[in-house]
């Protein structure tokens, strides 16, 4: 590809005017949806471990970090245990993921009609819908990475350096979310070099936001050196996780494709094509791997499809570019009305239709890739039957070894939900699982334990314990395995080894269902 332009001469060209009206009605109606269903949903394991996480010093996690735990935090004291708070949040991100896909519609040289497909084209996505649906780190990179391509984007246009110090400081902002915006920048910076405009890399402005985007990696990786990089790791238990959900990889990344694009995967594509192609676009070439390389990733590494969505909002904007420019012609106007009627109905069909009623359901769910399917139309539920039955087997034991039994979960959700949810004061909770791993091993004097877990279990705890007693058991026969389905507490007594070097061996990234 030949390099575009690398010295600006003339003065940037005016921008057509913002479509503020159309994307008002059409933000506003859909923020009355979504907002309307935030409390429908019961809380993701996932989003019950952002809260204790979040509890936790902010310099460093295994798998998280710090920001989105501690806006968890910060709702949860404001609102303990309300899941409309906590995703309240994520709400406004992709809200203003939507708007943004106009706003690079618009820099692009897009009109009104170029900047609403722009913003449909995002709306009318799965992705939008689940990632307003719960508090998670993607709905944060999403907004984040869209605005830092925004102000590339722009600086294209009017070389304000300012510009590429906003991106890096935004760069710096969505690292304390995830790591991938340090391939995001490494991966921009490579391309700007091979395709254009070089005259960026001459920039001073530049090189000072790789240094503001450097200077905040420094905590983070402190952290992941004195604890042996626990979130390298955690690719390949993502791959595995995602290789789990389905038969291989490839199946994986298909279906997974679909639940995330949806009707407008095919406008996802053409955006990619015409970001590598479209002569109009090609002083923007350098965006053409964000597509690329995270498809090939997810086909490839079987790394999850929600990673694409970084790059939604620029691409669907370079389709509409592509498809549009400035004038929408009959024809295409009737295919892209039909197209987004399509997009707006399956949108509104899974705000207002999911999740589906529990009395469908008639047996469990046992297998990872069938919880994932079944929480997305049934909602995850069943933590409160988890918490009750670990309360009642608490009562259950004497005084005297009640006051010194602590609690130990197999996987990390667990530990999570009994952390948030009971309203009753608990004994103190740990659990070799992910991120509560690195939260520290119990003490050890701690000789009295309630462990928490599945079938998977009853091998290891003659290992780990002089006496293990089956204490209760919980199978809801429509439940969810190491949810509220296969659950097994025993009261476990006599270590035979100290906590301080069990822990290390018990510790694992991966999640435990129990089965």
């Amino acid at each position: 590809m030949r390099a575009a332009e690398d010295i600006q001469t003339t003065a940037p060209p005016a921008l057509p005017p913002f479509a503020w009206r159309e994307l008002s009605i059409i933000s506003g109606l859909f923020a009355v949806l979504l907002i309307a269903r935030l409390g429908r949903y019961p809380l993701w394991g996932d989003e019950l471990y952002l809260v204790p996480v979040g509890r936790r010093s902010p310099w460093g996690f295994a798998d998280q970090g710090p920001l989105v735990p501690l806006q968890a935090h910060l709702s949860d004291l404001i609102a303990p245990g309300s899941a409309v708070l906590l995703r309240l949040p994520v709400v406004l991100l992709t809200l203003a993921t939507v708007v943004l896909a106009a706003l690079i519609a618009r820099e692009l040289g897009g009109g009104r009609a170029a900047q609403l497909i722009a913003a449909m084209s995002y709306l009318c996505t799965p992705f939008a819908v689940q990632q307003s649906a719960a508090i998670s780190t993607f709905a944060y990179d999403a907004a984040l990475v869209s605005l830092l391509c925004w102000l590339l984007i722009r600086w294209v246009r009017t070389r304000r350096d300012r510009l590429l110090i906003a991106a890096g400081v935004v760069a710096a902002v969505d690292f304390q979310v995830k790591w991938m915006v340090l391939g995001v920048w490494a991966v921009l910076g490579l391309s700007v070099l091979l395709c254009g405009p070089r005259e960026v890399l001459r920039r001073p402005a530049l090189w000072a936001a790789t240094a503001i985007l450097a200077l905040s990696t420094i905590p983070a990786l402190l952290w992941q050196s004195r604890h042996d990089w626990p979130q390298i790791a955690m690719g390949a238990v993502i791959r595995a996780e995602q290789t789990s959900m389905s038969d291989g990889q490839l199946a994986s990344a298909i279906r997974e494709l679909l639940l995330t694009t949806g009707p407008s995967g095919i406008l996802l594509l053409i955006g990619i094509w015409a970001a590598g192609r479209s002569p109009r676009l090609r002083p923007y070439r350098f965006l053409f791997p964000l597509g690329v390389l995270p498809l090939l990733a997810v086909f490839l590494a079987g790394l999850r499809p929600y990673y694409l969505g970084d790059g939604f909002a620029v691409f669907y904007a370079a389709a509409a570019i592509h498809l549009v420019g400035d004038e929408l012609r009959d024809r295409t106007k009737k295919i892209l009305t039909a197209y987004f009627a399509t997009g707006t109905a399956v949108v509104l069909a899974a705000v207002c239709l999911l999740p589906l009623p529990q009395s469908w359901l008639h047996t469990p769910a046992i297998r990872n890739g069938d919880m994932a399917i079944r929480a997305q139309f049934y909602g995850l539920r069943g933590w409160p039957q988890l918490v009750d039955t670990v309360e009642r087997a608490l009562e259950s034991l004497p005084a005297a070894e009640r006051s010194r039994t602590i609690l130990m979960t197999q996987n990390y959700w667990q530990a999570s939900a009994l952390d948030v949810l009971s309203r009753n004061p608990l004994p103190p909770i740990y659990s070799p699982s992910r991120g509560y791993g690195y939260f520290g091993p119990p003490p050890d004097t701690a000789t009295h334990v309630l462990y928490i877990g599945g079938d998977s279990l009853t091998p290891t705890l003659p290992a780990l314990f002089t006496t293990a007693t089956p204490l209760a058991r919980l199978d809801d026969p429509t439940g969810y395995q190491g949810v509220n389905h296969g659950i097994r507490l025993w009261h476990c007594t006599g270590p035979l080894r100290p906590w301080s070097r069990t822990w290390p061996e018990l510790m694992t990234l991966r999640i435990e269902h129990g089965d």
